[in-house]
């Protein structure tokens, strides 16, 4: 039947199509609704998507304007189109007009449904009326025994139904059964599905009672299942015909029918298989408009929405144990995969739309199924179903982490390695997808496909690697990553070569990416105006985020960055730390502030009056906040502090740490803001930058480090220091020198003037040097607030501006707003206003959720969770960086992690994180699961069951022989095949030999096939032989190159 088979069509624009129902004919029929005409079509070569060559074969013009159609599989030429006026005609295609014939209706109305069989029988399903069959069959055999040229008028009102059936009920679909061609199934519209033998005498039917009874499709390659949807909903049942009595049924089906609410008959009920709106199903017409079972995969089928949407249900039965088996008893299906055909129809292009679908007729199963589509626009296009191998590509490849192979020139991304005579087996699948691609399936120049598959089971196995990406740029990465063994130089080189052999696919709307190098200076952007400090760190990260298009190589630094800086101790120190991250600018900032906060708190620098104020931020200090859990701050007997209190204990802090006098606007916290302009400068200082600074290449300098220690002198209020910056650098930099006489009018001046004496023009300012741009803002305006609101500058920078210059209510109205900014963006810089608490908790979720770096959020939190920090968002980064650790087999990096941070989180001597057990423990080697030698013989393991455990295991875990998660014991001696690490039968111990005593004691592995055997058995095989024990092993473990040398 057509498209809609055998039910009541929605029109759509361009037409329907089918492929042939015969096997043997290598056509497909369009049949096109506008013009009200037929066209036989025949493919010539390529099927495939992108590719479809085929030729018009022949056309039938002015056709009935038709509600179904079907194409007779036994006779090629003939075509059955029903309508709404109720007639049903019959046409020739090898013939002309003259070959039409009209089937007699005894009484008028709609055709819903025609079907022919394999032989020459048609049946047709018509509306309910009263005092007639609605379901009639005729016999068209004696119009396909004439000859083409001898016209049908003869046979006008002469071929009456030989058959009638259902009086007084509507038709919806059906179908005959290939493998029975005098069977068949109807939908009857509102009551069910029937199943009829044209040859049993007494008439017996086989009901199912469900509303989905529309669309009726057959499965070709087991027959036993058809399918139904209905015109309402988005779902589909799959029926099994052998389901006629629950005696005949067995138990395991009879349970799903009970239990799962499973209706009687059906294998399989999908309440959603395709995707719908609410607005679609107050529509008109059916939400499915067609089912299509593949002819060359059993249980694979294919639903058409009205929006577009193909989507391919691969079907299986579901396993049944052997003793529940029952001879004829109809059985469940279950979806193995579904596919998406055509993702399009998720955009709102109505041209590209499936309108209609049939699966091609191919001449081998080696063939991946695929499906001819009719779109909106009137064009033919090939679909293919995902190739079953194409998973296999993905799962032989070693995902390696870099300690099993990188290291040493391991594979990585690659496939596994066969032996010549197992690569057939194993790769021969892909090799005959591959060997398909561009391969002609149809016409006179169609390559065999038995020639095709044994070429590609005959193929060699590469020498070269087989994966290639085809994104990848074929640009040779720089000299330098090659030979530089930091992981900071390896990062910085692939940001250089992404900025400059392409752009990240994120980054092209906004503009293209700038010089993302160490100076800060030279991240600037496109634009009238700086890019935020935020944006310039984010554009940085971003540019190596995206991995595609690096070559294979990068993409292994890429992928394992965390794991490559824990293996260069980025832990806790925090001097280190710097150096380690030395790619990232922000990230050094963000630990020279955690340094500053670790020297500050040292001795009990931060210790009053029994508070700890350790790792607090501005806000913190401003607010006096002690963070969620302040009393975890608190000494035993001290008290949560009021504000008078606060006071006390910030002037004895800064009298302990010497801060000198505060000189800035007039304030009612004086310790407040002494306090929090020491944490705005921990770990930072002018001689620090500056030997940055002198460690850059001369081409690599610019003015950026000058303005910038200019501009920390004007913050600070030191305009002579200032203007002695900027002479020092004009000699070097002679457009500073202006800058500095601009300065200097700007001292001797009156300070007092308005703010808009001078007109600064944002759109005419340094669009380059941050720092520069706030010292020109300062000169024309003298307005801080300016300067405190300009993003460009770093946050800790802008908060000591805001500290020294904002009254106490502005102040902490801006201190709010930077904070609020700061945890929705992820920004953190914050970490001068939060300091190491909650709420850098929330910082760092925004950052993580961006840019993955759980590695930094884990061991900034780890100094302060969860000694003050009580947070379920610490305890699942440091699990997963754990886990990740481990997973990588970086054991002594994740151990010495474990200690660390359980130093770090002491309170009162007392560490908050329960220490981690003796790190010496049994790792199985099958299932990666690790025994800590502190449980072994303590651990519970759950008492056998009879007839289900082995009773020993319980002794073989606790002995340290069994692994407690899989069960695999210590592998077995090659020799004697006792299991190694446990006691003897022959007891060596026992020997006069004390080299045998010694010897017995110690496994040895084969490295190469990894076989064990006992140190004394392998001494004495290997004595005499060089390969391995094992039979099925060519492995030759004790081969010598050089035998005359002395190996030991």
């Amino acid at each position: 039947m057509s498209q809609y088979a055998s039910s009541k069509i929605d029109r759509p624009e361009p037409g329907l199509i089918k492929w042939s129902p015969n096997p043997a004919n290598d056509t497909f029929l369009h049949v096109n609704l506008q013009h009200r005409v037929v066209q036989l079509y025949e493919p010539t070569g390529l099927a495939q998507p992108g590719g479809f060559d085929f030729k018009k074969s022949l056309k039938y013009d002015e056709i009935p304007p038709l509600t179904t159609y079907d194409w007779s599989p036994a006779h090629p030429g003939l075509v059955a189109i029903g309508t709404a006026s109720g007639t049903v005609d019959l046409i020739n295609l090898h013939s002309d007009s003259s070959s039409h014939l009209e089937l007699p209706i005894r009484i008028t109305r709609t055709c819903q449904a025609v079907a022919f069989n394999t032989d020459a029988l048609l049946a047709v399903g018509l509306e309910r009326v009263r005092n007639d069959q609605c379901l009639k069959i005729f016999d068209v055999n004696r119009l396909t025994a004439l000859d083409p040229s001898v016209p049908w008028t003869s046979f006008e009102g002469s071929m009456n139904p030989v058959i009638g059936l259902e009086a007084s009920i509507s038709i919806s679909s059906t179908k005959f059964f290939e493998d029975s061609p005098k069977v068949l199934v109807a939908g009857i519209k509102n009551q069910g599905i029937r199943i009829y033998d044209l040859r049993d005498p007494q008439g017996a039917v086989i009901n199912y009672q469900t509303k989905c009874n529309n669309n009726l499709a057959i499965d070709y390659a087991d027959q036993n299942y058809f399918a139904s949807s209905s015109l309402d909903k988005p779902g589909l049942v799959i029926w099994d015909r052998r389901a006629t009595s629950r005696s005949s049924s067995s138990r395991f089906y009879l349970d799903a029918v009970d239990t799962d609410e499973l209706p009687w008959g059906a294998a399989l009920n999908v309440d959603k298989a395709i995707d719908v709106k609410d607005a679609n199903l107050q529509e008109r017409g059916s939400v499915i408009r067609s089912l299509r079972f593949c002819r060359d995969r059993a249980g694979l089928i294919a639903v058409l929405s009205r929006t577009g949407q193909l989507k391919v249900l691969d079907t299986r039965k579901e396993f049944i144990p052997t003793e529940l088996k029952s001879k004829d008893s109809p059985e469940v299906l279950e979806v193995r995969r579904s596919y998406e055909l055509d993702m399009n129809y998720t955009k709102d292009r109505k041209d590209d739309r499936i309108v209609s679908f049939d699966w091609l007729n191919l001449e081998s199963p080696a063939l991946t199924p695929r499906a001819i589509v009719l779109r909106a626009n009137g064009t033919f296009d090939i679909l293919e179903k995902p190739s079953y191998t194409s998973e296999h590509l993905y799962k032989m490849i070693p995902w390696k982490a870099p300690h099993r192979g990188l290291e040493a020139g391991g594979s990585y991304h690659s496939l596994m390695q066969f032996e010549a005579t197992q690569y057939p087996t194993m790769v021969g699948s892909l090799n005959i997808d591959q060997a398909f691609k561009d391969k002609a399936l149809f016409g006179s120049n169609k390559d065999s496909v038995n020639a095709v598959v044994q070429e590609a089971l005959l193929s060699p196995a590469p020498t070269a690697d087989p994966v290639y990406d085809s994104e990848a740029s074929t640009e040779k990465l720089p000299e330098l990553f090659a030979t530089t063994s930091k992981t900071a130089e390896k990062l910085r080189d692939l940001r250089k070569y992404s900025k400059e052999n392409f752009e990240v696919a994120k980054l092209q709307q906004q503009s293209s990416i700038k010089d993302l190098d160490r100076s800060l200076t030279d991240l600037s952007l496109k634009g009238n105006g700086l890019p935020s400090n935020r944006q310039l760190h984010e554009r940085l990260l971003v540019s190596t985020l995206d991995t595609k298009g690096f070559p294979k190589k990068a993409q292994v630094i890429l992928d394992h960055a965390m794991l490559l800086r824990s293996k260069e101790k980025y832990l806790f120190d925090y001097v280190a730390n710097r150096d380690i991250v030395a790619d990232d600018p922000w990230l050094r900032e963000l630990w020279d502030w955690v340094a500053g906060a670790e020297t500050a708190a040292s001795d009990m620098g931060m210790v009053a009056q029994g508070i700890d104020f350790s790792y607090l931020g501005v806000c913190n200090i401003w607010t006096g906040d002690l963070g969620l859990t302040g009393t975890s701050r608190l000494a035993e007997g001290a008290k949560l502090p009021d504000a008078a209190v606060w006071e006390q204990c910030l002037q004895e802090i800064n009298k302990r740490s010497r801060q000198p006098a505060y000189d800035g606007v007039e304030t009612k916290k004086l310790a407040h803001r002494q306090a929090a302009l020491w944490i705005c400068g921990w770990g930072k200082s002018t001689d620090k930058h500056f030997s940055d600074y002198a460690k850059m290449l001369p081409s690599e300098r610019n003015s950026s480090w000058y303005t910038m220690a200019t501009a920390h002198a004007l913050f600070e209020g030191d305009f002579e220091n200032a203007v002695q910056i900027l002479k020092s650098a004009s000699a070097e930099y002679p457009e500073l020198y202006f800058v500095s006489l601009a300065l200097q009018l700007k001292n001797q001046g009156d300070k007092s003037l308005s703010k808009g004496q001078l007109d600064f023009d944002d759109a005419i300012a340094s669009k380059t040097d941050p720092y520069l741009r706030a010292i020109s803002s300062h000169i024309a305006t003298n307005d801080w607030e300016n300067i405190a609101n300009q993003e460009s500058l770093p946050l800790r920078e802008r908060t000591f501006v805001a500290l020294r210059y904002f009254d106490d209510a502005k102040l902490t109205q801006w201190l709010e707003k930077e904070l609020r900014n700061a945890t929705e963006t992820g920004d953190i810089e914050a970490i001068v206003l939060t300091g190491i608490t909650d709420k850098l908790v929330d910082i760092f979720a925004k950052y993580v959720a961006k840019f993955n770096d759980v590695q930094t959020a884990t061991l900034v939190l780890s100094i302060c969770s969860p000694r003050y920090i009580n947070d379920y968002r610490c305890r699942a980064w440091r699990n997963g960086y754990r886990a990740y650790l481990q997973r990588h087999k970086a054991f002594m990096q994740r151990t010495k992690f474990e200690v660390e941070s359980t130093k770090k989180s002491k309170r009162a001597g007392i560490p908050t994180i329960m220490p981690p057990s003796r790190q010496i423990a049994l790792r199985c080697v099958y299932c990666d699961a690790e025994y800590e030698l502190s449980k072994t013989g303590t651990g519970t393991v759950p008492p056998p069951t009879q007839g289900q455990t082995n009773p020993l295991t319980a002794n073989r875990i606790n002995a340290g022989v069994s692994c407690p998660n899989c069960g695999r014991h210590l592998p077995r001696c090659v020799v004697c095949l006792e299991t190694v690490g446990v006691p003897r039968s022959d007891k060596p111990e026992l020997s006069p030999d004390p080299q045998i005593r010694l010897a017995a004691r110690f496994p040895t592995f084969c490295l190469k096939c990894e076989h064990v055997l006992h140190l004394d058995h392998a001494r004495l095989w290997f004595a005499r032989h060089v390969e391995c024990p094992v039979p099925e092993c060519r492995c030759r473990c004790n081969f010598r190159a050089n035998p005359e040398l002395n190996y030991h």
